[in-house]
């Protein structure tokens, strides 16, 4: 099988994960190489999404000890990757030649990311950077790009959820450069800072889980979540300024706080998923409904075939991956991707081969073919019957306890309007 062919088939993979993967910033132009400087919340999917939001090939640095792993060998190798060493787990001297063979590519045009933080992770906030990427940045010739990516997962082990890739500004190394002619430690140590301080800028971030949560919880109530990368760098506004505002003014920061929980558990304790669907002027209309309620019926027996072929495997590879992953949230995505590569294809074929021998081969092909194309089906439809029962919970509560839907829409806009008016006071142009 082809690296290229592999690579096209996992970022396939990758989008039938995160069917919406929203980019924002400015995707640096083609031409000479760039070094892509990424935060690392989910292992090896992370390199999955640069190279998507990249829309190009993209390198990338892995921990040495995957490349000994025979089922990643080929994935690694369709990604270019190239194995970096940890002191708890190898020799790093050999680093160095990780670092010329990293320099080599870019000087060449390619482009490489790094993930600086040197571990994946499920906190809410970054680790502390590695010095590794500032060292290989500084060995590069003046035309190669470094440029940090923010990466954020709508709910990152979660199947056919949402991610987001934010690009920001290439750091200016010239200064970094002449510091490194007379203190190359100095140079290594200011530019690490500089580049955990670009990172900071493209990457959500909150003290704990649970305001990384409500950071983007407000956000959807204040942005909408039509456009994933929208709300996210609304979230991103609303964590750098509750940063400001705590420091401010924390007995209003607190104030909000509250106010946003006290309207979450509103809506959980009234059954309402999402607060824009009481909204009058977003109502479908009997049309509407009827129309969407006539594809699902259309589509139901395909469904339902794709879901009696996979449903077997598709079930087992959630908890296989939790098991495999061992309370580390941060694998349980990369290891259900692998499952379920290995597991699906399998089950498929030992499916059709046994349908084959009781009912002919005529059948046993059959089966082979119409379960990925069914089960796909089977997928899209669970998730349209999903969003189609919440939507019509919603405005039927709207429509049947409209004094209530319209206080909590009153609640939301008034506490939308305080929250933008906070940020509007500390924000630095302010």
């Amino acid at each position: 099988m082809s690296g290229a062919f592999t690579r096209r088939a996992f970022l396939a993979l990758l989008r039938l994960f995160y069917p919406d993967l929203g980019v924002r910033g400015v995707v640096p132009a083609e031409g000479s190489g760039c070094l892509l400087v990424v935060n690392h919340p989910n292992g090896l999917l992370d390199a999955l999404v640069v190279c998507a939001a990249a829309g190009r090939p993209v390198g990338f640095l892995a921990k040495s000890t995957l490349f000994s792993m025979p089922v990643l060998r080929g994935w690694l190798a369709a990604f270019d990757a190239v194995p970096v060493y940890r002191a708890k787990e190898a020799d790093t001297s050999h680093n160095d030649r990780t670092f010329t063979l990293v320099r080599e590519r870019l000087a060449a045009g390619s482009w490489v990311a790094l993930f600086p933080e040197g571990i994946s992770h499920d906190g809410s906030r970054l680790a502390p950077l590695k010095t590794g990427a500032a060292r290989i940045a500084l060995g590069c010739d003046e035309t190669v790009r470094v440029v940090p990516v923010g990466v954020v997962y709508e709910s990152k082990e979660t199947f056919r959820s949402r991610a987001s890739a934010t690009f920001g500004a290439p750091v200016d190394l010239a200064p970094y450069r002449a510091m490194a002619r007379d203190d190359e430690r100095a140079a290594v140590r200011a530019l690490t800072d500089a580049l955990a301080t670009a990172l900071h800028t493209v990457t959500l971030e909150a003290d704990d889980v649970d305001l990384w949560n409500g950071f983007v919880t407000v956000a959807t109530w204040l942005q909408g979540d039509d456009d994933v990368g929208a709300r996210d760098a609304k979230a991103r506004e609303l964590s750098l300024g509750w940063a400001r505002l705590i420091t401010r003014d924390p007995d209003e920061a607190h104030a909000i706080a509250d106010e946003a929980r006290a309207l979450a558990d509103t809506l959980d304790r009234l059954g309402v998923r999402d607060a824009r669907s009481l909204d009058p002027s977003r109502a479908l209309g009997v049309r509407g409904v009827a129309a969407r309620l006539v594809s699902l019926v259309l589509l139901a027996p395909l469904a339902l075939v794709g879901a009696l072929l996979g449903w077997i495997p598709y079930r087992a590879v959630r908890p296989l991956a939790e098991k495999f992953a061992r309370g580390e949230l941060d694998v349980v995505g990369t290891y259900k991707l692998l499952l379920g590569i290995v597991l699906l294809p399998l089950w498929w074929t030992l499916q059709a081969l046994a349908l084959g021998l009781a009912f002919g081969p005529a059948v046993g092909v059959s089966a082979l073919l119409l379960a990925p194309l069914t089960g796909y089906l089977a997928l899209r439809w669970h998730e349209r019957l999903d969003a189609r029962r919440a939507l019509l919970r919603d405005r039927w509560f709207a429509a049947t306890r409209s004094h209530v839907a319209d206080a909590v829409l009153a609640r939301r806009r008034a506490l939308g309007a305080r929250i933008e008016r906070a940020l509007a006071q500390g924000s630095p142009t302010a």
